[in-house]
């Protein structure tokens, strides 16, 4: 018995979720070593920057993938 692969196209997309979520461990990785190399006299460079975009850019793309997917499902339901 071989599966069947054809409409493999129907499901939904998992890859923004997953860069999401490895930007956001990126994210707080840099935020934590912001605060231990400002424990020892030393600073990133645009730390609050740096971090906030990389929160920002995970929300868009967490975001982006919903709607990408109800839409998706929408289109698969109406056929």
């Amino acid at each position: 018995m071989a599966a069947n692969h054809d409409d493999e196209r129907d499901l939904p997309h998992v890859w923004p979720f997953t860069l999401a979520g490895l930007l956001m461990i990126v994210a707080l990785s840099w935020f934590c070593a912001g605060f231990a190399l400002h424990d020892v006299g030393q600073d990133l460079p645009s730390f609050y920057k740096t971090f906030f975009t990389l929160i920002a850019v995970s929300f868009a793309l967490i975001v982006g993938g919903a709607t990408v997917n109800i839409a998706k499902e929408q289109r698969r339901r109406a056929h």
